[in-house]
């Protein structure tokens, strides 16, 4: 019977992903990995990640992340360095770029298991019905996908929050967002992406995604990352798994069933 084996944002931490696997008594040939976006960021080996799920593929899905983005915009629209690309600028100068490259760009924006679980990377916007987001994440991944790339991915550098009445860049700037970047919304539902902190220590004004009244899926497990001050959550199908390993917490992950047990390991940060 095949495994699947869900796990948080890894961000190039790749000893802590191998003792993980490890830890998870992982095997190529029956288990699937599903990963919750940005395999690759400010970590030291996102080289070294990136190339290893890419020599495992058959059996590796991952949702597409914010970093992970970023990364594709540096290679296919040629997007200058920021202060923390240098992990990044490996991959770029790799003799294996384009291979990794051109599988990175057509893995999902979000990924469905069995009728009962969803799979995405920051979230997404909380009215959107199982219908919607299927639409709009399949849209975005086509674009990304296709002869626009370049154009997508350089003007994706943007706050635009989600409203039925955008258009053009900014309509899909927002699904981008709504799917990558998502933590708060605010009391007009509208996004807020600058606040990264945990929802105990914020404005009352704000409410993280998943506990807006709107929320348009109730009836899957939701699986995300993105947010570490949140680390491991878990109430009413909603799970985190971004421990912020990167920055000195736990990288996450574990077999997808019900009830779902979280596996840690310890950064070496």
């Amino acid at each position: 019977m095949t495994r699947k084996i869900v796990i948080g944002d890894v961000q190039g931490c790749f000893d802590e992903l191998i003792r993980l696997l490890e830890k998870l008594d992982f095997n190529s040939s029956s288990d699937q990995l599903i990963f919750l976006g940005d395999i690759v960021g400010r970590g030291p080996d996102s080289l070294e990640v990136i190339e290893y799920l890419y020599s495992m593929q058959d059996c590796v899905v991952v949702t597409l992340g914010n970093h992970d983005l970023h990364l594709l915009a540096m290679a296919i629209a040629g997007i200058s360095n920021y202060e923390n690309d240098e992990p990044l600028n490996k991959i770029i100068n790799s003799k294996k770029k384009i291979q990794l490259i051109e599988w990175l760009r057509h893995q999902p924006l979000m990924h469905e298991e069995s009728n009962y679980s969803i799979m995405v990377h920051a979230g997404f916007y909380p009215s959107w019905t199982i219908h919607e987001s299927r639409t709009y994440a399949r849209e975005i991944e086509c674009l990304i996908q296709g002869k626009d790339a370049k154009k997508i991915l350089s003007e994706m550098y943007t706050n635009d929050s989600w409203t039925l009445n955008l258009s053009g860049p900014s309509r899909i700037n927002s699904i981008i967002n709504s799917f990558t970047r998502i933590r708060f919304i605010d009391e007009r539902g509208t996004c807020n992406f600058e606040e990264k902190n945990s929802p105990s220590i914020v404005d009352s004004s704000l409410l993280p995604w998943f506990k807006s009244k709107d929320l348009g899926i109730l009836d899957k497990q939701i699986f995300f990352g993105h947010w570490s001050q949140l680390s491991y959550y878990n109430h009413n199908n909603i799970f985190c798994l971004d421990g912020g390993c990167l920055w000195g917490g736990e990288l996450i992950g574990g077999v997808l069933e019900k009830p779902f047990k979280p596996t840690r390991i310890k950064s070496l940060n």
